[in-house]
C-alpha cells in the first residue's frame, strides 16, 4: 500500500499534536507534506524536521522577517490567504483542518472544492458557511469527515445506516464546572474560575463556553448542519463521565450508543484508517472499573444557550453565524470582566434578535454578508458601551 499523503493545518495545537501522535507510531503509513501554525515557528520547525517535511504555512505574516534563517531551507506560505496553494502544491491524500476561529472561512471555502478528505474540526467556519460549504464539497466530491468528538461520534454511528428508521440525535456535554450551581451564585462567577474546567485544559474561551453550554448549543448547530439534520430532532444530555460522545434513537425506541475514552486521537484515527483498522489499546475502556454512566436532562431555564442556538437554526439565514459571533465578543467581555457571566447568554439574545428586528437577516447569504453581519454586530457592541 502506498503511504497516504497528510497536510496538516495548524500543526501546533492539540489537534495536531494528537495527528502528529498516530503518525509517529505508524510512519510507514503515511507522509506529512504539509504543516502550518500562526505563530509558534519553533514548534512548526521541530515537527518539519521531525518528519521530514519541507512545506510550511505561516498565519503571522510580521513574524517572517525575525525567523527569516530559521526558515530558510522551507517552502513557505506567508499569510493564511496562502495556504490554499498548498493542496495544489503538495497533492495531499488527507487534509486535517484544525484552524480554529472564523479568521480561515475564506480558506475552508476554497477547500470544499479540492475533492480531497478533510477532517474537519472548526465548529465556528460550519456554523458561518453552514449549506455553502457542504454544496460547494459535495459538488466536488470533498469528503467532510468531522473530528470533533460528539460529531465523530454521530458520523460513526450513522454510517451504513438507513437515515430514514432514525428519529433523534444525543450529543453529550459534561456540564461543565457550574452546572448545579443557583442564579445567583452563576453570577458571582469570575474569570479565574471559568477557565479552568473539571476534566481538560483547554482554551479559555471554549471553557466558558462548556460552562454556559453555549458550546454545546453551537455543536447542534454544526450537527445539523454537517449532517443534514431536523433541529427538533436533535438534542443534549448532560453526561459528566464524557465516555458516550454520541446516541441515536431508532423508530422501534432501539438506541445505538458510541463509547470511547475521552481523547482525540480516537476521532482523528476515523479519517486516517479505514474501518477503525488501528491499534489503540493505551485508550482501552475499562467497563467494570466505571460501575455507572450517569445522565442529566439540560436545565434550560437556568441553562439558555441550546434553546437560544437552536432558535438561531430555525431563523435561518444569518442567524447561527451571527450567535456565534456575538458569543466571541460577549466571552471577550467577560473574560475582560466588563460582563457577568450570566450576560453572557442574555447578550447573546439580546444582539440576535435586534439583527433579526432591523431586518439585517438574509436567508440565502454567501461570505460577504457573514461576514458584513459582522461588522453590524460590531457597531451594536459599540453602540450599547458607548451608552452604558
Amino acid at each position: 500500500m502506498p503511504k497516504k499523503n497528510i497536510l496538516i493545518y495548524g500543526a501546533t495545537g492539540s489537534i495536531g499534536n494528537s495527528t502528529l501522535n498516530l503518525i509517529r507510531n505508524n510512519r510507514e503509513k503515511f507522509n506529512v507534506v504539509g504543516i502550518t501554525c500562526n505563530e509558534n515557528i519553533e514548534k512548526v520547525t521541530k515537527i518539519a524536521i521531525e518528519f521530514n517535511c519541507q512545506n510550511i504555512g505561516i498565519g503571522n505574516k510580521d513574524l517572517l522577517t525575525d525567523n527569516k534563517e530559521t526558515l530558510s531551507s522551507y517552502n513557505v506560505h506567508a499569510g493564511i490567504e496562502e495556504f490554499s496553494s498548498m493542496v495544489n502544491d503538495y497533492n495531499p491524500d488527507i487534509i486535517i483542518f484544525a484552524i480554529s476561529g472564523t479568521k480561515p472561512l475564506n480558506l475552508l471555502m476554497e477547500l470544499a472544492g479540492s475533492g480531497k478528505i478533510i477532517g474537519l474540526v472548526n465548529k465556528e467556519c460550519i456554523i458561518c458557511l453552514g449549506n455553502i460549504f457542504l454544496k460547494k464539497a459535495a459538488l466536488s466530491f470533498t469528503k467532510i469527515i468531522p473530528l470533533d468528538s460528539e460529531h465523530n461520534a454521530i458520523y460513526q454511528l450513522i454510517r451504513n445506516k438507513s437515515l430514514d428508521s432514525i428519529k433523534k440525535y444525543t450529543i453529550t456535554a459534561s456540564g461543565g464546572n457550574f452546572y448545579n450551581y443557583s442564579n445567583s451564585e452563576l453570577k458571582k462567577i469570575t474569570p479565574e474560575q471559568a477557565i479552568i474546567h473539571p476534566k481538560w485544559i483547554m482554551g479559555n474561551k471554549i471553557t466558558v463556553d462548556s460552562s454556559t453550554l453555549m458550546n454545546k448549543g453551537l455543536e447542534i448547530i454544526e450537527a445539523c448542519i454537517l449532517f443534514n439534520l431536523d433541529v427538533n430532532n436533535v438534542d443534549a444530555l448532560i453526561h459528566p463521565e464524557s465516555i458516550v460522545h454520541g446516541l441515536i434513537e431508532f423508530k422501534d425506541s432501539s438506541i445505538h450508543a458510541f463509547l470511547s475514552e475521552p481523547n482525540m486521537e480516537i476521532s482523528i484515527s476515523s479519517v486516517l484508517f479505514e474501518n477503525n483498522d488501528i491499534d489503540l489499546d493505551k485508550f482501552s475502556l475499562n467497563l467494570p472499573r466505571l460501575k455507572s454512566l450517569n445522565f442529566y436532562e439540560v436545565n434550560n431555564e437556568k441553562f439558555k444557550a441550546i434553546d437560544l442556538a437552536k432558535f438561531s437554526l430555525k431563523v435561518g439565514g444569518l442567524a447561527p453565524a451571527v450567535l456565534n459571533y456575538t458569543n466571541e465578543l460577549m466571552v471577550t467581555l467577560f473574560l475582560k470582566k466588563k460582563i457577568l457571566f450570566t450576560d453572557i447568554v442574555i447578550k447573546n439574545e439580546k444582539l440576535l434578535n435586534q439583527f433579526i428586528d432591523d431586518g439585517n437577516n438574509k436567508l440565502n447569504p454567501n461570505i460577504k454578508d457573514i461576514n458584513n453581519s459582522f461588522k453590524i454586530i460590531d457597531d451594536y457592541v459599540y453602540r450599547d458601551s458607548v451608552h452604558n
